[in-house]
């Protein structure tokens, strides 16, 4: 870890990429967030770090007194969950054509890219107002029938095998469009507010005071897409186990498993002082929490336990980080070098999402070895097969 301290910075910046690999965008948008009239401590910055609108996708942003938007993002509620099966992975048996059939079972039961449900999904947060009232609408218009729906961008669903052979299942998704238009919906209102004040705030990160009604709108409206994602990653998984012919009884059911969110802000109290805490592609890694690191399509996820360490605010990556953009990918990256990226797994490269392919993202393994301090590694997690949607569909 290394502190990055400059004149006219509030707070001081704890890093644990090396400042010399931090992109000039990214950098600019940390030193933003480091001089925020409201900003606590220290902005901790995680190894897969890249810029993102407004605040830094991999970063862990504290506030006193305000929540900011920006700082949580377009995709509320984004995280992972996975579940060991119990499952022997018997590579023979198990073949491309076995895991095809799977693929194809999966995708009959879970919408990709910007397909949806045919039929409204029942569920009691549905029941839930929103502070928003004019987005209530979006509620059985929209979210109905995308719960359990995937999405594009870099949402996936994965099997995966373990150190043991063991069989575990993997999701990544977030809040689809009914998240993304609240995340719009308070943004605008905080950019307002924000000017009403006075408040001289870098560009996007406008605030709302923790003692205006409108901040505990948010909040509130931010906590029921959280709860949305989650339910979603839920029904997910549980169709994927039930495309291997298992039902979640047989794992434990969902108290067996793992989730984590990495687009989110709460209360949390840390040095003995109270704050809203946004982590930005960032997870929690309290010490003996277990969370999860993904890396990209053909490369290894991980099984990790947080170690607590109060320089992250208890925190660790979401991820291998981007290490190119997605139009920056499209033209460095052939069909080719795409399907070798995927060698010794059962995926096929798809142009619907060629700006997804391993060599877009940085090396999870250097990733994970920099923040060794943050978490422990429980279990090594290789790909078997990786199912998205078009990269288009993004939150929609």
């Amino acid at each position: 870890m290394e502190t990055i301290e400059e004149p006219g910075l509030r707070a001081p910046i704890k890093t644990w990429l090396p400042p010399s690999e931090i992109e000039p965008g990214a950098m600019d948008q940390l030193r933003n967030a480091a001089r925020h009239p409201e900003v606590g401590p220290h902005v901790a910055v995680m190894p897969d770090c890249h810029v993102g609108f407004g605040v830094t996708i991999g970063s862990v942003f504290p506030t006193v007194g305000a929540v900011v938007p920006a700082g949580v993002g377009v995709d509320i509620g984004c995280g992972m969950c996975a579940v060991a099966t119990g499952r022997e992975y018997r590579p023979k048996r198990m073949d491309a054509r076995y895991w095809s059939r799977w693929g194809e079972e999966v995708r009959s039961l879970v919408p990709t890219g910007f397909s949806v449900h045919r039929e409204r999904q029942r569920w009691t947060g549905f029941d839930t107002k929103l502070a928003a009232t004019e987005l209530q609408p979006l509620l059985r218009e929209k979210a109905a029938v995308q719960l359990g729906t995937l999405g594009g961008g870099n949402h996936f669903l994965e099997a995966q095998v373990d150190e043991t052979d063991q069989i575990w299942l993997m999701v990544h998704s977030g809040s689809r469009h009914t998240g993304l238009r609240i995340a719009d919906h308070y943004g605008k209102e905080a950019r307002a507010i924000t000017a009403r004040r006075g408040l001289d705030v870098p560009p996007e990160l406008w605030s709302l005071p923790l003692d205006d009604d409108m901040a505990q709108d948010y909040l509130h409206d931010m906590e029921w897409a959280t709860s949305f994602a989650l339910e979603n990653r839920y029904r997910m998984l549980e169709a994927m186990l039930h495309a291997l012919g298992m039902e979640q009884d047989e794992v434990g059911g969902r108290d067996a498993f793992i989730n984590i969110h990495h687009n989110f802000a709460r209360r949390e109290a840390h040095g003995g002082q109270e704050m809203i805490l946004h982590r930005k592609g960032a997870t929690s890694a309290r010490a003996g929490e277990l969370g999860i690191i993904p890396g990209s399509m053909g490369t290894p996820s991980y099984i990790v336990r947080g170690r607590g360490n109060p320089e992250s605010f208890a925190s660790c990556s979401h991820g291998a980080g981007r290490r190119l953009g997605r139009n920056q990918a499209r033209k460095a990256i052939d069909e080719a070098a795409f399907k070798a990226a995927l060698a010794g797994t059962h995926t096929k490269p798809s142009k619907g999402y060629q700006d997804e392919a391993p060599q877009a993202y940085k090396d999870v393994t250097t990733v994970l070895a920099r923040q060794a301090d943050l978490v422990e590694v429980v279990h090594t997690l290789r790909p078997i097969i990786t199912i998205k949607g078009d990269s288009r569909a993004k939150e929609d």
